[in-house]
């Protein structure tokens, strides 16, 4: 039986070795990443749920080691005697292991409880304005470039999904300029247009634009999604189709912590001149934007999102990103995210 006791010291030995490895290398990948979720659930009472890992493990090992004739009765005795040792061993192991990391990351779990209340405390009491962050200056101005293209006798034409702040804002405008909002309601649009000669719509049923063939002039689409057929469709010979979209780099802070596997490749204004170029159009030019925002509150960070993309201000739901934005304002007196938007001008063949 002493060849028993030594494999399971030996595995007991090499199972916290590896361990107490593991958790080396993810803490100092979780220190450089400012992942202060991680300290918190370093915060917990012991629990064992490793059970039926640990009896497969120990079965695999007793299989290859075991000298005595298998399936007699002195190698079930040992095997269920070496099942039992071995769940235990591992608990041990993980509870020494749980201890080890409580000691070895007590302040960074102090500073992380420190951060989490703070920002309950913010997510409650938050209300009214925050300053605007600091962008970086703009690559390209989207008001400019249209009104390089648009004619005042010409059909005009918007895709966006900002309720239609950007086209509000656009003069002049011509006699005819037409709004799709797919996600906004038609009403109230029509209410915040109705002092001015702006023709609200939407989709059709099918999802196609509502539009005769060869109806606009201009086309622009201002990060909303496009069916390239149909932009294609509506177009004038030689009409303009401007779309502008945030590329793969955008927000990438957020992204990489809740949709890591997203989106494949690269989206930019190289691609989405790629695929417009695939359907017969001209590229006329294209421009790419790479910026950042800084933030110095949470609450501006808050207000950022309300705007653009309020799920995204749901501080409770992404507090992970609330808490590493919070850490970094603390830290560096500023949370910085990557913006990332491009422009393509294409034109119909004709």
């Amino acid at each position: 039986m002493g060849y028993l006791f030594i494999l399971l010291a030996t595995f007991i030995g090499m199972l916290f070795l590896m361990q107490l490895v593991f958790f080396e290398i993810t803490r100092s990948k979780m220190a450089k990443a400012e992942n202060v979720n991680w300290y918190l659930s370093l915060d917990k009472s012991f629990s064992y749920n490793r059970v039926g890992y640990m009896l497969f493990i120990c079965f695999i090992c007793y299989l290859i080691s075991s000298p005595e004739d298998m399936f007699t009765a002195s190698w079930f005795i040992y095997f269920i005697l070496f099942l039992a040792m071995g769940v235990v061993a591992d608990a041990i192991v993980q509870y020494l292991i749980l201890v080890y990391s409580k000691k070895r990351c007590r302040r960074e779990i102090e500073d992380a409880k420190l951060l989490k209340n703070e920002l309950l405390q913010i997510a409650q009491t938050i209300s009214g304005e925050a300053e605007e962050p600091e962008q970086s200056t703009p690559q390209y101005d989207d008001e400019a470039i249209l009104k390089q293209y648009l004619l005042p006798e010409d059909h005009l034409a918007f895709l966006s999904v900002d309720n239609g702040e950007f086209a509000k804002n656009f003069t002049p405008q011509p006699e005819a300029t037409f709004l799709i909002e797919p996600y906004a309601d038609e009403k109230v649009l029509e209410q915040k247009f109705a002092d001015t000669s702006m023709k609200i719509t939407t989709l059709t049923p099918a999802g196609q634009l509502p539009f005769k063939d060869e109806k606009i002039d201009v086309f622009m689409c201002r990060y909303s999604n496009y069916d390239k057929a149909e932009v294609q469709r509506v177009l004038k010979p030689n009409g303009y189709f401007i779309v502008q979209q945030n590329g793969t780099a955008n927000l990438k802070e957020f992204v990489s912590l809740y949709m890591p596997f997203r989106m494949k490749g690269s989206w930019d204004a190289y691609s989405c001149a790629g695929t417009l170029e695939g359907i017969g159009m001209r590229i006329i030019n294209k421009f790419e934007d790479y910026g950042t925002l800084r933030f110095h509150s949470i609450e501006s960070l808050h207000q950022f999102f309300k705007r653009e993309s309020p799920d995204l201000a749901n501080i409770n739901k992404y507090q992970v990103f609330y808490l590493k934005a919070l850490k970094a304002i603390k830290d560096h007196h500023y949370f910085e995210m990557t913006t990332h938007k491009f422009l393509v001008i294409a034109q119909k063949v004709s």
